[in-house]
């Protein structure tokens, strides 16, 4: 369930609640989120079609996404994602400004100001690679998943790093390797900053077919 920040906000001073008004994230922040974030996982999923390819034999081909059905999922994705991104920031700078005024009761925008700009920077060190981090590795599960299905390739997969503590993780690390199909069926991240990923080991596949590969189209 999504942390509300409304009534929060609604229990502050006027003071604070201008100082959040101009801070927090509107639908234009969201939208603009939604834009990188497909960028992002558009450039991801290309890259691990060309990773695929190269893993089945065939070194040559390059992944370019352009199936519109694949594109929306990609960017129902980002949406949701922005909507969350947006909704948490609102939510944590809320009990930043709250914090602030525990600390400096006679805090004036001013101050608000000053503060919640170191906070920001502090909280983006560790928030920013937490949203990349998983935003890289769900559009390379997306690109596993389309590519081994479209192109009906079999093998194994083995999850790495080979270490973790995620019950979740710790269960497939325990497995070793598991077929494709079982892989790309229950792709990580797991869990929130997690670092899992599947290598894949196809079969191999015919020089003759390489030219035929499903690539994104």
């Amino acid at each position: 369930m999504p942390r509300e920040w409304q009534p929060v906000v609604d229990g502050m001073s006027k003071v604070m609640k201008m100082v959040h008004l101009a801070i927090r994230r509107d639908t234009f922040d969201v939208e603009e989120t939604r834009v990188e974030l497909l960028r992002q996982r558009r450039a991801a999923y290309n890259d691990e079609l060309t990773r695929q390819a190269a893993a089945v034999g065939c070194p040559g081909r390059r992944g370019i996404l352009t199936n519109n059905s694949i594109l929306s999922e990609l960017n129902e994705m980002c949406q949701k994602d922005a909507e969350s991104i947006a909704n948490t920031f609102n939510y944590d700078v809320a009990g930043a400004i709250v914090a602030i005024r525990s600390d400096v009761p006679t805090a004036n925008r001013h101050t608000y100001a000053a503060r919640l700009r170191k906070w920001n920077v502090n909280r983006s060190d560790w928030k920013v690679p937490q949203i990349t981090e998983y935003t890289d590795s769900s559009a390379r599960s997306m690109a596993q998943r389309d590519f081994y299905r479209y192109n009906d390739a079999e093998g194994v997969a083995v999850l790495h790093p080979r270490s973790g503590v995620c019950p979740v993780c710790i269960g497939w690390i325990a497995r070793k390797e598991v077929p494709l199909a079982v892989a790309t069926a229950n792709p990580p991240p797991y869990h929130p900053s997690c670092p899992h990923y599947f290598v894949t080991y196809p079969n191999v596949v015919a020089k003759s077919e390489c030219p035929n590969l499903w690539m994104g189209a």
